[in-house]
């Protein structure tokens, strides 16, 4: 007779494994609270110190979590840490090239796991405009750092992740679409599979209900494949301050004028890009231009990704499946901090920002870009679970058919991960610099205005940042000389 014990016995370790995992998530997502609520109140310096314990980040800014290590980036160029930052930034860029060129196995090894549990015990998978934020932050800090040499090797750096992210995910399409060539061929190559699920009926069946659930793809405005315009407008703007020939001009209008097509409305952007063309063919020369002001704004924080489960058709044979859901990440928006900053000279209002780039929409284009991929991920993994499932009532009866039901529903989860730090847009304003060198600068429901100092110099650029509504915003200042 057959015992059925090292099946339950089976189930009942795996079980325990999925408990101490489960534990082991919790507290993250614990340590990630606090990391927001201090971040949220602009508390930046202790969000840091927090995101640095909790990825156990080295003094050098190496570690093994990259996404602790984005979070404490952020938090670390928020609170005037430039060098650290930077550090941390570099340990970052160095998990986003090792997951690049991962070993095959260990890629495989990854696939079964997001298939037979989720994706949650796999490492963070970065985004392609992570890439690019991590690439635009440091060129920040190099500024800030006055090591202008780097702040344009990281933008040329940020340009080219973008240039190739076309690349990227063409490749990855092409990848997903053997794959499920490749699980249909395994699920007709399986008979009795085969004969208990109708995977093709299925599979339609469930991305039809799965995408009647998520009609806001249908409804987001996104942004040009993987153009981030906030990089490429402070690309624009360094290769305008800090020219070092008519070169630097070109690729300053090249810049300035895709932005500029993604914002028509906007007048910084307007004249900037008539200022950079005009340097570039000669017209004018920079040394003469009227002494400016940029201010640019990050505001708010980016979208939060949480799980929603839906109910999903399988068409069985039989009705031997207790549980049938599928998991899937979507996106929740979060608010501004202020509408937008009002600047002032004494009591004149000289100007206030207008939104320059939104990351919500950043985020909305790559989220709408992987979806399909994440759909077909999901599916897959439902019906291979669903088929365990099955089996476990065929071959152990009902108890074998709830302890699977249990696993199952353990193990349907989205993976909702993200760089939530990231601001949730940018405004920017351009002024002409006051004659005393002092600005106001104001926004509805701050409570007290900001009083700024500008450096004795021609151009500066005065970075605002505000995470939540009623935060005190914070500002640092870089002067620019012709």
């Amino acid at each position: 007779m057959r015992s059925r014990n090292p099946f339950i016995k089976g189930l009942a370790v795996f079980s325990s494994v999925l408990f101490i995992s489960g534990c082991q998530t919790l507290s993250n997502r614990q340590n990630l609270a606090t990391f927001d609520e201090e971040f949220a109140i602009g508390q930046y310096r202790v969000a840091a110190e927090n995101a640095l314990a909790a990825g156990s980040i080295q003094t050098d800014g190496t570690s093994n979590d990259l996404l602790w290590s984005l979070h404490a980036g952020t938090a670390l160029t928020a609170s005037g840490d430039y060098a650290l930052s930077a550090s941390v930034f570099d340990g970052a860029e160095a998990l986003m090239k090792e997951e690049d060129t991962e070993h095959i196995g260990r890629k495989a090894v990854e696939k079964v796991t997001a298939t037979i549990i989720n994706n949650n015990l796999n490492r963070y998978t970065p985004t392609v405009y992570d890439g690019v934020m991590v690439n635009t932050y440091k060129a920040l800090n190099f500024i800030f750092l006055e090591d202008l040499q780097n702040a344009r090797i990281e933008f040329n750096r940020a340009a080219d992740r973008q240039r190739r992210a076309e690349e990227h995910f063409k490749g990855r399409i092409e990848k997903q679409k053997q794959t499920l060539s490749d699980q249909k061929n395994k699920a007709k190559d399986n008979k009795p599979a085969a004969a208990t699920i109708q995977y093709d009926k299925s599979r339609e069946e469930s991305e039809n209900t799965i995408y009647a659930a998520f009609p806001e793809l249908e409804e987001w405005k996104t942004y040009p494949d993987f153009v981030n315009p906030y990089t490429d407008y402070l690309h624009g703007l360094y290769f305008t301050l800090s020219s070092q020939d008519s070169d630097d001009y070109g690729k300053a209008r090249h810049s300035l004028r895709r932005v500029a097509g993604m914002t028509p409305n906007n007048s910084a952007v307007a004249t900037d890009l008539k200022v950079a063309e005009n340097l570039r063919r000669g017209v004018w020369s920079k040394h003469r231009l009227n002494p400016a002001v940029w201010v640019i704004f990050e505001n708010g924080e980016a979208p939060l990704v949480e799980e929603l489960q839906i109910p999903i058709p399988l068409f069985l044979v039989n009705d031997k499946v207790e549980y049938s859901q599928i998991a899937l990440p979507k996106l929740s928006l979060r608010q501004q901090a202020y509408p937008h900053l009002e600047i002032y000279s004494g009591k004149k209002q000289l100007g206030k920002t207008e939104l320059l780039a939104s990351l919500d929409r950043v985020i909305q284009t790559e989220f709408k870009k992987e979806f399909p991929l994440k759909v077909t991920e999901a599916v897959a993994s439902t019906l291979a679970k669903a088929f365990i499932q099955y089996k476990a009532r065929q071959e152990f009866g009902l108890t074998g058919s709830l302890v699977a039901g249990i696993y199952q529903a353990s193990t349907t989860k989205a993976d909702t991960r993200s760089w939530s730090s990231l601001p949730k847009e940018v405004q920017v304003a351009r002024l002409r610099k006051p004659g005393d060198g002092k600005l106001l600068i104001k926004a509805p429901g701050l409570s007290e205005p900001m009083q700024v100092e500008l450096p004795d110099s021609q151009f500066s650029i005065v970075y605002v940042k505000a995470s939540a509504p009623g935060a005190k915003p914070i500002y640092m200042i870089k002067g620019f000389d012709a």
